[in-house]
């Protein structure tokens, strides 16, 4: 389904029971991650709850109509949620849609009665030790031959800078970092990874725009001392682009929080360790009476 907000078309689907209690997703990676990952992730929640997932602007298949900024994206969200009379919600963010959940917390506060932050961080500033984490790991998947793309250091930086060519210079990249965020090389399913690569809907701008504009900027340790709204602050031990110190000073912000770190997880918790994250969402949800 499509809805039209804000100037430009957001693909949507709504999961579940409409009757139900309402959890609105926010995806990451902006211009090439999506709503399938949520879907996947958060689907056994429907038992008992509406999941809506969607794509934001300029990613995935909602339309590709700046601006691309944090500010405009939760904007976004906030319009499908009064387009699809959700009423009070449940925010999930992940990764980059922490990022945006965060200014939509800022934004919107009135309209959501908690919400779960996976592997993000309050401030651009862990940019550098992302990439710190990035030169030390790569070298490994280099050295083992794993069936990627061998990329350069001054590509990777290139696109973490929001720099990238093109879609095509995009994709590359982001095939070459993909083993970086299993929790443990061994694991890293070469094919698995080149099914993903292929079945993305890449778009550089968007990827582009936020890393060189809006990322570098962003900070919102200030915003998270006045949130009054419970959270659940979850990272995975093993998060090579958002480490685990990010969470835990999201947490030491939050009037209101739990923290949660997954042993055994990397970047995605929710599915490297599902059943366990699934649980501990579904304890929280109950904590606050949702």
């Amino acid at each position: 389904m499509y809805a039209d907000v804000n100037g430009t078309e957001l693909y949507y689907e709504r999961l579940g029971d409409e009757a139900n209690p309402s959890i609105l997703t926010l995806h990451g990676g902006p211009g090439v991650g999506d709503h399938r990952k949520a879907k996947e992730a958060f689907e056994p929640l429907t038992d008992d709850y509406e999941v809506v997932v969607y794509d934001h602007r300029g990613c995935g298949q909602s339309g590709e109509d700046p601006p691309y900024t944090n500010a405009q994206f939760a904007k976004d969200a906030n319009a499908l949620r009064e387009h699809l009379g959700l009423g009070t919600v449940v925010l999930i963010g992940g990764s980059y849609g922490g990022f945006v959940t965060q200014e939509y917390l800022t934004r919107f506060p009135e309209t959501v009665a908690g919400f779960v932050l996976r592997d993000t961080a309050p401030t651009g500033e862990y940019d550098e030790q992302s990439r710190e984490n990035a030169r030390a790991g790569l070298p490994e998947v280099w050295e083992r031959g794993l069936d990627v793309p061998e990329i350069t250091f001054e590509e990777f930086d290139r696109v973490m800078d929001g720099r990238a060519r093109d879609n095509e210079e995009f994709r590359r990249v982001f095939h070459g970092i993909l083993p970086l965020y299993v929790p443990d090389l061994d694991e890293f399913d070469a094919d698995a990874a080149r099914e993903q690569i292929e079945g993305i809907h890449y778009h550089y701008e968007t990827h582009n725009a936020m890393f060189s504009e809006e990322l570098p900027n962003m900070d919102y340790r200030e915003q998270l001392r006045a949130v009054d709204v419970p959270g659940l602050v979850t990272v995975g031990r093993h998060d090579w682009i958002t480490p685990v110190e990010a969470s835990e000073e999201i947490h030491s912000l939050l009037p209101d929080s739990r923290l949660e770190i997954f042993e055994d997880s990397g970047h995605s918790p929710n599915l490297d360790q599902q059943d366990e994250y699934i649980e501990r969402v579904r304890e929280f949800l109950d904590e606050i009476g949702y």
